[in-house]
């Protein structure tokens, strides 16, 4: 009897210690218990070959929505998956609703100037629509990010705004802080959206944005079930009649449509 219960005694602090040096391991390195997470999920070798000095950082970059986790060179594509996982509940139990930047364009569309300006998009935007030559184009200059309190806006390589559906919590902030109006919440089941907001009807978009919409109406006619139609010369997608066919998709020329 007394030896089961040394035993249990036994059990009980060692569970105690683990925790205890758990919590002084990540208080010493300073990471968040979601960093913490990601970071039990990497290799642990501190390669380097990610850009970062070692896997501490990139653990806490990941965490921060600032790089994905598939940019580990050595990481186990099961371990990237379980990340992805990991963030998925917090929009899982929102409202269903999920972000939506409505331009792709970045350092595919031109310049009409060159901004040197405070790094906001607001400000920049009242200096002649922006510095873009289309004026519905996404500044980059990260407002909406800043706005995000669940990291899950970042700027990509093009320079766009860009949003991380499993962070997204469809609060709706980000589409406050767009001058352009460019971000959209739309239903998180939805897997196809417009990704540009060309409401212009002047020709010759292809010199102005290389990834446009040319207002071609391909998609419009490709669509089986009539869920595509024109409003404010944007093409708009009915989610009650899309059944996701993705033929407007493969349709699209400059891949205005695309699969989220």
């Amino acid at each position: 009897m007394w030896i089961i219960i040394l035993i249990i005694a036994l059990m009980i602090i060692s569970t105690v210690l683990v925790v205890v040096a758990s919590y002084l391991s990540r208080k010493k390195r300073n990471l968040s218990i979601d960093a913490e997470f990601v970071l039990r999920c990497l290799p642990g070798v501190d390669c380097g070959m990610c850009g970062e000095k070692n896997c501490v950082e990139f653990a806490r970059k990941v965490q921060q929505a600032k790089r994905e986790p598939d940019e580990c060179k050595l990481i186990a594509p099961e371990n990237a998956e379980t990340i992805r996982e990991y963030f998925k509940p917090t929009y899982v139990q929102s409202s269903k609703r999920v972000a939506m930047v409505k331009c792709k364009g970045g350092c595919l569309a031109e310049d009409k100037y060159i901004y040197k300006g405070g790094r906001s998009c607001a400000v920049e935007e009242r200096l002649h629509s922006g510095s873009k030559a289309c004026k519905y184009a996404c500044l980059g200059c990260g407002d909406c990010v800043a706005a995000c309190r669940f990291n899950a806006l970042k700027i990509n390589k093009r320079g766009v705004a860009e949003v991380i559906r499993s962070r997204c919590t469809g609060c709706g902030v980000c589409v406050a802080a767009c001058p352009n109006n460019l971000i959209t919440m739309n239903k998180l089941d939805i897997s196809v959206g417009i990704i540009c907001n060309n409401q212009s009807e002047e020709k010759g978009i292809e010199k102005k944005c290389k990834v446009g919409c040319t207002h071609c109406y391909n998609c419009i006619n490709a669509c089986p079930t009539h869920a595509i139609s024109m409003v404010d010369n944007i093409p708009t997608i009915d989610p009650d009649k899309c059944i996701e066919c993705y033929k407007c998709v493969a349709a699209c020329p400059n891949h205005v449509i695309s699969r989220l």
